[in-house]
């Protein structure tokens, strides 16, 4: 499910920002930051300075990232090397195999997601918690300086196919009055997708008491004729309810009955 953009959360001082502000002030991270810019640079993926201002910035980049990789590993350098590693064997010992892990990290474009898992690790974060992960990507490719958590979340339950869905939103202890109304354009956007078949439901029914009778009137005068075997056709069964009511409804028709019951039956959801 979409977020509020990173750029537009409000910062939380809470213990998750201060661990993320003392691991990019650390001297171990600011070399590895500079490693791995280095690196993609180094195989012609260089990051952008400043950086990407819109995420299909970012897209196109890391197209080219993937392949470059592909490029470099169908090259006949990497190959060369492999091949005088391992020989050529399909199954290799331990210290061959690290020999060539070795080779890869040094030759290969370096596998940015598993360099955030390792950072991560290193100053003792989850590197699975989707909150830093997400952050070690803006951080690189946006330039975002200070960790920040979603003001609220949200997520939809179903019993089943034929219930109603629900829209939750699930609410933290540093959320606040005004985050709803900062992202409501967020919430509005998931209510309009999953309520887009609902939205008569809002509206007032004008004809209401005049729909209703029709199609009270025609339920009673379908039980009757089924149950005397009555000769009561559909067709005779709007001219029983046109005689009825049209007085009293002078738009009532022939032709617009059926349209009525139809109508009623659905939105009193009796189908």
């Amino acid at each position: 499910m979409p977020e509020p953009k990173p750029r537009s959360l409000r910062v939380v001082y809470d213990k998750d920002y201060y661990r993320v502000a003392a691991m990019v002030r650390d001297p171990w991270f600011k070399k590895k930051e500079a490693w791995l810019k280095e690196r993609l640079a180094e195989v012609g993926c260089p990051l952008p300075a400043p950086p990407f201002k819109k995420y299909k910035e970012y897209l196109a980049w890391n197209d080219r990232f993937w392949k470059r990789l592909e490029e470099m590993e169908r090259s006949p350098e990497f190959r060369m090397e492999a091949q005088r590693i391992t020989g050529g064997k399909q199954r290799i010992p331990a210290d061959e195999f690290r020999a060539l892990e070795a080779f890869k990290e040094k030759f290969l474009p370096p596998m940015y997601g598993e360099v955030f898992s390792e950072i991560l690790r290193h100053f003792k974060i989850d590197d699975h918690d989707e909150g830093f992960r997400d952050f070690m990507e803006s951080y690189f490719f946006f330039g975002q300086k200070e960790y920040h958590v979603t003001p609220f979340s949200l997520s939809w339950r179903r019993d089943d196919r034929k219930s109603e869905p629900e829209l939750l939103i699930k609410i933290y202890a540093h959320t606040k009055r005004e985050d709803f109304m900062h992202h409501w354009d967020w919430i509005a956007a998931e209510q309009k997708h999953f309520f887009k078949n609902r939205t008569e439901k809002n509206r007032e029914w004008k004809t209401f008491d005049r729909d209703l009778e029709v199609y009270t009137l025609y339920k009673k005068l379908r039980e009757e004729s089924e149950s005397k075997r009555a000769w009561h056709t559909l067709r005779a069964t709007d001219k029983w309810i046109y005689s009825e009511l049209h007085e009293k409804y002078p738009e009532l028709s022939l032709e617009n009955i059926r349209t009525i019951v139809s109508r009623t039956r659905k939105r009193l959801g009796e189908i």
